[in-house]
């Protein structure tokens, strides 16, 4: 038989133990937590990469704070179908709208491809609920913008007026109003205009600018960089809705800030644009677009005045109570 010992010499060269066992523990512990935290935030960035960004009805939803037609709206089930039939969007009540396939030159497949980007947009900003929420900024904000829905022209188009030479954005300021605040408010305005008093897909509007008394200092960075957000979003979902736009009491320099706003501006409504200068060659061409008993007093009209259109006071109804 053979016996195998084996004899553990010292170690003369170990570092002496200095830690006490309750120390090597917590020790231990701190690395153990250190590296759960690192495989923890390496996990968290690895998906981050491979998972699509959660826009905000997702973190609402998480967080408990939608509304409960947050994720049930039609724009929300239209825009989660992958890819849908225009019966198909038909059945979820969002269907391939008229001005669409005109804006795509009648190619209706690349009006779809459009109309999925809007709808997935109505569904990101939440379309139907924020129409159903109150807009107290409504009545803050058009003191100093004032912007009216008013009766037909003579064609049977709604006339959307922007009293733009009353535009006062350092008033809104002092307000505490801020810039999105106005951006919010062209954005729950439109919607109010397309959603609810024209309805129709097929339905224009008339747009009346009234430049009286503008001034270039009425463009100020903050004034325009919010008209690029909205020209933006009005020619990505809302394009060829406008029969035209007329711009009233122009004063002779007009060309000069129309240049400056050209670039927001599509080509498309460039033409639909007339440039109306002095105040009695605007109320002539007025007066050959909207029947005198629907054009406001103020522009030599015996209709109703700004504001009191019936559109107006059901907009300023909902913008409180809703």
């Amino acid at each position: 038989q053979i016996s195998v010992s084996f004899t553990h010499e010292p170690e003369r060269n170990r570092a002496p133990d200095l830690l006490c066992p309750s120390t090597r523990r917590l020790a231990l512990a701190a690395a153990m937590r250190t590296l759960q935290l690192l495989l923890l935030a390496t996990t968290v960035t690895l998906l981050s990469r491979l998972l699509p960004r959660p826009g905000p009805r997702f973190w609402c939803s998480l967080l408990g704070r939608c509304d409960a037609s947050a994720t049930t709206t039609a724009s929300c089930r239209a825009a989660a179908l992958p890819t849908p039939t225009r019966e198909e969007l038909e059945a979820v009540g969002r269907p391939l709208p008229h001005y669409m396939v005109h804006a795509e030159g009648g190619d209706e497949g690349r009006a779809l491809v459009r109309w999925m980007k809007t709808l997935k947009w109505r569904c990101e900003i939440g379309d139907e609920s924020m129409l159903a929420r109150p807009h107290p900024n409504l009545e803050r904000i058009s003191p100093h913008f004032p912007q009216f829905l008013h009766l037909p022209d003579r064609a049977g188009r709604l006339t959307y007026w922007e009293l733009v030479g009353k535009l006062d954005e350092r008033a809104m300021r002092k307000h505490g109003l801020k810039p999105d605040d106005l951006f919010q408010h062209y954005i729950w305005s439109t919607l109010f205009t397309w959603d609810v008093a024209a309805g129709d897909d097929s339905q224009e509007v008339t747009v009346i600018a009234d430049f009286a008394d503008f001034r270039i200092s009425v463009l100020t960075p903050t004034v325009l960089k919010v008209f690029m957000r909205v020209a933006k979003v009005l020619r990505s979902h809302f394009p060829s809705r406008e029969h035209g736009i007329f711009i009233i009491n122009a004063p002779p320099w007009i060309e000069t800030a129309y240049k400056m706003v050209r670039p927001l501006i599509s080509e498309a409504q460039r033409e639909k644009v007339r440039v109306i200068h002095g105040r009695e060659q605007s109320e002539a061409a007025l007066r050959e677009l909207i029947h005198p008993s629907n054009l406001p007093p103020d522009y030599g009209g015996t209709g109703p005045p700004l504001g009191a259109s019936p559109w107006e006071l059901r907009k300023r109804e909902m913008a409180k109570h809703r």
